[in-house]
């Protein structure tokens, strides 16, 4: 699929950095946004090939106070001109090559090519960052990893290379399931890729369940998660802004890490 060949639509609206942190509530894991400078001053566009979930978007936006300036037809190359195309290490020892450098992969190090898309999970993000901290921590030679709200795929091509026995990688957005197919192939890497509305249809049992989505998803997840995990199976969560923490009070929280306003756990249930 040739992306730059698409035209999406965006709404814009003038940015507010105090409400930056409201922001990033409403949209991180659901839309695909960035900031635009111009000489009229800051704007905030968020990015979707569904119509309908830019007027509910639209509609959220302007409840918590933004002000809405209008609809635009948009081509990846208009909004990938400030995206980040050099190689950068992502964690310790895992590159992300957004733009086909052909890094090498040698001496312990792991290369992701993973390039900007409207799926989340370029590497940028701090909860993608942890995330991989803790997959590189916590998994083993063999283990089976979820990845339960894939998006571009990142951390499920991120576990096959450290080692994963079956990766499943799942998401309910099919423009993400594309696009994570898309590269698994680039970064030839046998994963199962396959849409699923969190584990309905997921089978089998795992060592590791990682998840990068919104704290409340993620609460409604750990419901059923139990049943997807090997008897001494472990949760990657992340995407939880630091307001919604206390969501997971009473869970059996291994390890917390926090970069900026985002939290990241490792929960043993």
């Amino acid at each position: 699929m040739n992306k730059d060949s698409k035209v999406f639509k965006e709404v814009v609206f003038v940015f507010d950095e105090l409400k930056q942190d409201v922001v990033d509530e409403i949209l991180y894991g659901e839309y695909d946004y960035y900031e635009i400078e111009s000489s009229e001053g800051k704007f905030l566009a968020v990015v979707s090939p569904y119509g309908e979930k830019l007027e509910e978007v639209k509609k959220t936006l302007m409840d918590a106070g933004l002000t809405f300036v209008g609809y635009r037809e948009t081509r990846p190359e208009d909004w990938f001109k400030n995206i980040i195309t050099e190689p950068f290490e992502m964690i310790e020892g895992v590159w992300v090559d957004p733009d086909e450098h052909h890094l090498e992969e040698k001496n312990g190090i792991v290369v992701l090519k993973i390039p900007q898309g409207l799926a989340f999970g370029t590497g940028l993000h701090q909860t993608t960052k942890m995330s991989a901290m803790y997959l590189k921590k916590y998994l083993k030679p063999g283990f089976d990893v979820l990845d339960l709200g894939c998006g571009s795929g990142i951390l499920g091509i991120l576990a096959k290379k450290l080692g994963a026995g079956r990766v499943l990688a799942v998401d309910n957005d099919p423009l993400a399931v594309e696009v994570a197919q898309e590269n698994a192939m680039r970064n030839d890497v046998d994963i199962e890729i396959r849409w699923s509305d969190l584990f309905s249809n997921v089978d089998g049992k795992f060592d590791i369940i990682v998840s990068n989505i919104i704290a409340e998803i993620l609460v409604e997840m750990l419901k059923n998660a139990k049943h997807y995990l090997k008897d001494h199976g472990l949760l990657i969560l992340s995407g939880i802004i630091v307001q919604k923490a206390n969501l997971f009070e009473g869970y059996n929280i291994l390890e917390k890490m926090v970069m900026d306003e985002w939290n990241a756990l490792v929960i043993k249930i």
